[in-house]
């Protein structure tokens, strides 16, 4: 039986698209690099900064965005198809950029908290009259995170940290490796998440 014209492009079509959602998954890290670049470091603004964070770190955000966990409508079209070894593999590439280790660790503790500018003061003091922890108590005091689990926030894209404490006090992301981030993003100001923000995002610059 032949089938008819309108049916063979049809098939065609679908044909082509599966196969460039299989190239899509096949090219992890690849694919992560139209928006991330190769070497983690976003040439827009916005968009994260995956150059410093730890494997563990972006294989559970990873894995966040894939069970709907996390909300992204620039991640959600691809991140589900993604296996745990692609994801595994993404997350290497990214943990491997050796530029990241670079940057002088810092520490403002010559100050007294009430000499240092806001986002300083909070996130070297926080706000103890508000039961509000100092940010470096888990993101250390040079914002590279005391553990694996903990993001880098030196360096960051203050755009991208200030959207994200909102999202965390909107309950739009999950609670963080001490569950703790929702209370304490709600506790913060909208003046107090730029001040901190913008802290962090200064510690250090990606290359």
């Amino acid at each position: 039986m032949k089938l008819p014209c309108s049916l063979l492009l049809l098939f065609a079509s679908l044909g082509s698209s599966l196969a460039m959602a299989a190239q899509a998954v096949q090219d992890v890290p690849e694919i992560c690099a139209t928006c991330h670049s190769m070497n983690g470091v976003p040439k827009e603004p916005n968009i994260p900064n995956l150059w410093g964070q730890s494997e563990a770190y972006i294989s559970e955000q990873l894995r966040a965005f894939r069970s709907g966990k996390r909300v992204s409508d620039f991640m959600n079209p691809i991140i589900y198809q993604l296996s745990d070894d692609q994801i595994a593999r993404a997350a290497k590439h990214f943990a491997s950029q050796a530029e990241a280790k670079t940057i002088p660790l810092h520490w403002s503790g010559d100050k007294w908290p009430g000499d240092m500018e806001a986002g300083e003061r909070l996130a070297l003091a926080g706000k103890p009259d508000r039961n509000l922890p100092a940010c470096v108590a888990c993101h250390g005091p040079s914002g590279v995170g005391v553990s694996p689990l903990f993001p880098r926030l030196a360096g960051q894209d203050p755009a991208y940290l200030k959207r994200q404490l909102h999202y965390w006090k909107a309950n739009k992301r999950p609670d963080g490796a001490m569950g703790s981030m929702p209370a304490i993003a709600k506790a913060l100001s909208d003046a107090e998440v730029d001040a901190v923000a913008n802290y962090f995002a200064a510690l250090g610059v990606a290359k």
